[in-house]
């Protein structure tokens, strides 16, 4: 059958649109993530300022999927401060959303590793939401909504059940019953990941071996072993290899800081931009061998005092701003992240739930061969090489603590 010249045209044009609008699309992801991880640096920046010495492990993706769902919530200056320490000043709210969904979409579609998301909102009884708001994160984000009685013990056993479940057991117990102050509305996000080496490491090699804490003590601990082709770079003060997961689409990447350097000074040089343009381009194929330690770590903090000192102060006040939610006055009174991390020789399993507490505003508040042994302090971060948004990151003082 031959195909018209006008057909030919046509299915020429469809396809340059198509190119067009994966072009745009991937250029938005981008930029999404670019913003997404300028925000990961600022908060482990800011944690690890106010937790010195101490293991952390944080999903800023977690903790800005929620914040934005907040945000499409959120007007005037409140907006304007949350945008600002979210890196998201200058994308159109509608924008953002849509970059939000396709991101999480294309996150979600892997088929090598398991990678799950959701999100949720809880509201009292009685309490009305603004369509808009509602309409916004059900569309972009899938978030469930769910009618409940904050006075009851049902309201927290029904969080509590959705993050256990979303999170295949590894988070529990986001919430406590009795509320201190019982909220208006709680909204949460949680995400899961599961995924194996592309090449796990052979676990008659797992030996102990020193690590040296930050106060100069020596810990034995168990510690993975492995000689092959990585990708490796030696950048300003530290060593970096990255470690794919079964697929490639995913990795862990894992900085040694040198011996006159530490995690904290090492994510004071990181920022959304300098990640990109410098970190990520600097990776070449080398030959050398890697020791590092097993860990698991369960962490929960409270972001509340993170989120100030960036600059988000109004949407903790009674001043906020949160109009676009509901027509009663809000304001956020507790922002909380609990997570979960384990790393061993056939891969690694993680998780985070990221809640956030709203209150009426009458209430109260609330290059050669190298080897590189991983015997210290050291920083790790699970990335997607694909948008190149962080997922996870953390600060391993003490894998046996």
């Amino acid at each position: 059958m031959k195909i018209s010249s006008a057909c030919r045209f046509i299915l020429a044009s469809l396809s340059a649109l198509f190119i067009i609008l994966s072009s745009l699309s991937a250029a938005a992801q981008n930029k999404l993530a670019d913003a997404d991880n300028g925000f990961a640096f600022d908060l482990l920046k800011q944690i690890a300022k106010e937790q010195p010495g101490k293991n952390i492990f944080i999903s800023p993706f977690s903790a800005a999927s929620a914040l934005q769902m907040v945000a499409n919530g959120a007007a005037g200056k409140t907006l304007t401060e949350m945008q600002d320490v979210l890196n998201t000043t200058g994308i159109e709210q509608a924008d953002l959303n849509r970059d939000c969904k396709a991101l999480n979409q294309s996150l979600a579609a892997q088929t090598n590793v398991i990678l799950e998301l959701a999100n949720g909102i809880w509201y009292q009884n009685g309490f009305r939401l603004k369509p808009g708001f509602v309409l916004e994160n059900q569309k972009f984000f899938g978030a469930v909504l769910a009618p409940v009685d904050f006075l009851s013990p049902d309201s927290a056993k029904a969080i509590n059940d959705w993050a256990d479940t979303k999170t295949h057991g590894k988070i529990q117990n986001v919430v406590s019953f009795p509320f201190e102050s019982p909220p208006k509305l709680i909204l949460a996000n949680a995400i899961y990941f599961k995924g194996k080496w592309e090449d796990p490491f052979d676990k008659s090699l797992t030996l102990p071996r020193d690590f040296h804490l930050p106060d100069g003590n020596i810990n034995n601990v168990p510690m993975m072993a492995k000689h092959k082709s990585f990708e490796y770079q030696e950048g300003d003060g530290f060593q970096a290899v990255e470690l794919p997961y079964a697929g490639g689409q995913l990795q862990m990447i894992l900085f040694l800081p040198a011996t006159n350097s530490n995690p904290q000074q090492l994510i004071g040089n990181f920022s959304g931009k300098t990640w990109r343009d410098n970190v990520l381009s600097s990776f070449s194929r080398c030959e050398g061998s890697l020791v590092f330690p097993k860990f698991k770590l369960d962490y929960d903090v409270i972001l509340n005092d993170p989120l100030k000192a960036m600059g988000m102060q109004g949407a903790f006040s009674g001043d906020a701003d949160f109009s676009m939610m509901a027509d009663q006055p809000l304001f956020i009174g507790e922002v909380k992240q609990k997570s979960y991390v384990a790393v061993d020789e056939e891969g690694t399993e993680a998780a985070a739930v990221t809640t956030i507490n709203m209150f009426g505003a009458a209430m109260e508040r609330p290059l050669k061969s190298f080897e590189m042994i991983v015997d210290r302090p050291f920083l790790f971060v699970i990335t997607d090489t694909q948008s190149q948004a962080i997922l996870f990151m953390g600060i391993v003082n003490d894998p046996a603590q």
